[in-house]
């Protein structure tokens, strides 16, 4: 035997051993490594890799030996033909260094000790899909041999890549198969139609559960159900002859029959199916869709029920109310109609809807009623409507389309009299009309401020002269007004204001300075209005209107200082009297000129009050502990009771002088003349009138006096004369009860 026989014998043993072992591989992974085994043992390289295209059509290291992973990466992708390239031979490199390959590539082959290289296209169906490469460390020549052996070899890893590509391909094909089946069985599970399939000899291959609950069976009963037995005898032939026609024309089939449910009565299904074949043609059974339409008769049934009720309730209306189809053909109206005008038909043979309208308003409402019919948008129109006796009343026509799938399928329509209404809105008008031109002789602004979205609307020319703005200017918003014209000091005020109305308290009132925007001017404003509060009780409008008070500012301002001089000039005149006083009565009895200085005293702290409200009001109570709490020990000596009662600047200096009267004469006679002595003082706030009442307790035994004295005389004489009062004075040993009866009407100011 020579050599060469000798390494055919070789080469022979190699491709049969690969041969077997690719025939019993189980995997891919034991493709390649017989096939590894078959390219180093038949070309005698220790390195050897095969490579294959991926999903992304680059070439991927699959399978190696003898190679760094570095060497790898650095190589990976590189190749020298396109995946699904047809009719390539094999490259074979005797030495990199000698090529013209980059160098970079030369020094990564070279360092990993390879000088010779082959590429050896791995095809299936005649399409490049891989490769395999054996490496030499020196320089190599390929003999013919080792050519033939290489694509015999790169040819059997082909085929068992072709064989594993068909298995894995059906392996997919069975596993969608069985994924798709059951995808169809989670979906038509709960679908809310009955969906059933059979197989080639009519029996239940599937029911879905609202199919399974029809007729009451389990899942499990499924394949031995006889759904033919549920079916009526009369509808039996219908259903036998329908499915046989399907068959035999391979076609759809439609059909109503009677189905016997699980409650034992019978309800009409109405079926859709069709066949199902094999590729082949062998039949393989039906699918279908079971629908109830048992109820259709029902609704039907009710639709006409429906439409009665509508007839009877649109008579019975005070409307005018009317349908139309599609085209706007006027097909229904109600008997109200016949108060305005007879049946009358158009040139379509539809109701002449024209004859009802004024001829003024007869081209608005034609434009209008085309737009909506061109839109299919809802139609509405305020016109004048002509009734039999001649008279034209306004009427509010709104319609509404209802449409299937965009198209118009019909017009509800109704004309509402608002002849009375549209009157008393003109009449409004008017009315608010003259009220804005009242407000405007009165100087005052009017606004309206939507607090949701702060912005204003400032009704009338008013409100721009006093804010000092051109009336094309925007008006300002809250946030606006109080950083640029709102005075500092006073958006405490206007906050405060604003609080009060989260609180439901409709009114608002604010009294502020503002700088005009024109010249800045220092301008004092009252604002008054009322707000307006949505479902949830937030506050959500402010109507209101403005007024400019600066001048009455500056009036009360120098009111004001002439009523402090006046107070000064007369408690210099009461310091004159006083002097003068202590002069007349310095030889007098010393207790004379106290009381006389007392009683000045009380004349001008109840002054004093009195001119802290520019000589307006004061309140009862104020007023006695002016009068009687002289000393601090009083305070704890004398009991008041009694409600705010409001006073004019003479009931004040009245009371207040009986008061400290009654005082003084207690301090010296009575029960705050020891130290167990004490008196109460109370007031009460009747129907009619008001009662005063001192009384002293726990003091010297009281004795009526033996004559009347000045403070006896001013106490009866002075209340009867300025407040036309009653008194009743009542000497108890226990001390004296001093009852005074005032007119309400009197003293409320």
């Amino acid at each position: 035997m020579t050599a060469e026989s000798g390494s055919e014998t070789s080469d022979a043993g190699i491709l049969l051993r690969l041969t077997d072992r690719l025939y019993r591989a189980t995997s891919k992974d034991e493709v390649f490594d017989a096939a590894l085994e078959a390219i180093c043992d038949a070309l005698g390289c220790k390195s050897a890799s095969i490579l294959q295209f991926d999903e992304a059509y680059v070439m991927r290291f699959v399978a190696w030996r003898g190679l760094s992973e570095g060497y790898r990466l650095a190589v990976d992708g590189h190749s020298p033909w396109k995946a699904g390239q047809r009719d390539v031979a094999p490259i074979y490199v005797a030495d990199i260094l000698q090529t013209d390959e980059p160098t970079w590539l030369k020094e990564v082959i070279a360092q990993e000790g390879i000088r010779a290289l082959a590429f050896v296209p791995i095809e299936a169906h005649a399409q490049v899909v891989g490769k395999f490469m054996s490496y030499f460390g020196s320089p190599h020549s390929w003999s013919e041999r080792e050519n033939e052996i290489a694509v015999t070899i790169a040819r059997q890893v082909g085929f068992a890549v072709e064989r594993w590509r068909a298995e894995e391909a059906r392996l997919f094909v069975e596993r969608e198969l069985r994924l798709s089946e059951e995808r169809f069985r989670l979906m038509s599970e709960d679908a809310p139609v009955m969906i059933w399939t059979s197989d080639s000899n009519g029996h239940c291959s599937h029911l879905n559960r609202l199919l399974r609950d029809f007729w009451g069976i389990d899942e499990s009963a499924v394949a031995t159900f006889q759904w033919q037995d549920t079916i009526h005898p009369e509808d039996a032939p219908l259903v036998a002859s329908a499915m046989a026609t399907a068959l035999a024309t391979r076609s759809r089939v439609g059909l109503m029959a009677r189905y016997r449910s699980a409650e034992g009565g019978y309800r009409v299904l109405q079926t859709e199916a069709r066949p199902n074949y094999a590729p082949d043609g062998k039949f393989m059974g039906m699918i279908g869709v079971n629908i109830d339409v048992t109820e259709k008769e029902r609704a039907e049934k009710a639709l006409r029920e429906s439409e009665r009720r509508f007839r009877d309730m649109s008579d019975a209306m005070p409307q005018l109310v009317w349908t139309a189809d599609g085209q706007g053909r006027v097909d229904y109206c109600n008997t109200r109609v016949s108060e305005y005008v007879e049946g009358r038909t158009g040139t379509q043979g539809d109701f002449d809807w024209t004859s009802l309208i004024h001829p003024e308003d007869l081209e608005s409402t034609t434009n209008a009623w085309n737009l909506a019919l061109q839109t299919g948008q809802p139609y509405q129109i305020a016109h004048r409507l002509v009734m039999r006796n001649g008279d034209a009343r306004w009427h509010l026509s709104r319609a509404t389309a209802i449409s299937d799938r965009g198209e118009v399928q019909k017009w509800f329509g109704t004309a509402t009299d608002i002849d009375d209404l549209r009157r008393a809105e003109d009449r409004l008008k008017q009315s608010v009309k003259r009220q804005l031109i009242a407000v405007e002789g009165a100087g005052l602004g009017v606004f309206e401020w939507d607090m949701t979205t702060d912005r204003t609307i400032w009704e009338n020319r008013r409100m721009y002269d006093i804010f000092g703005f051109d009336p094309d200017e925007p008006s300002p918003g809250k946030a606006e007004f109080t950083r640029f014209f709102l005075h500092p000091d006073d958006v405490p005020l206007l906050e405060e204001s604003l609080r009060k109305a989260g609180q439901q308290d409709q009114s608002f009132r604010l009294v502020c300075r503002i700088m005009r925007k024109a010249d800045r001017e220092l301008r004092w404003l009252e604002v008054c209005g009322r707000f307006e509060f949505d479902a949830s009780g937030q506050p959500v409008r402010l109507v209101g209107v403005t007024a400019d008070i600066t001048e009455r500012k500056q009036l009360e301002e120098h009111q004001h200082l002439l009523i402090n001089e006046l107070n000064h000039r007369v408690k210099n005149t009461l310091g004159v009297v006083q002097s003068l006083a202590k002069q007349t009565f310095k030889t007098s009895d010393p207790a004379t000129l106290s009381t006389f200085e007392g009683r000045l005293k009380a004349l001008a702290h109840v002054h004093n009050l009195l001119a802290e409200r520019s000589w307006e009001r004061a309140f009862l109570g104020e007023v006695a502990r002016e009068a009687v709490l002289s000393r601090p020990t009083d305070r704890t000596r004398i009991q008041m009771t009694g409600p705010e009662i409001q006073l004019s600047p003479r009931q004040a200096l009245t009371i207040a002088m009986v008061l400290h009267e009654l005082y003084t004469n207690a301090c010296k006679y009575g029960a705050l003349s020891d130290a167990t002595g004490f008196v109460k003082l109370a007031w009460r706030d009747l129907s009619d009138h008001v009662i005063v009442n001192w009384a002293e307790e726990n003091g010297p035994p009281c004795e009526l006096p033996a004559r009347r004295g000045f403070g006896s005389l001013l106490i009866e004489q002075a209340l009867r004369a300025e407040l036309q009062a009653t008194v009743d004075r009542d000497f108890r040993p226990s001390g004296l009860v001093c009852t005074i009866s005032i007119p309400l009407q009197r003293v409320m100011a």
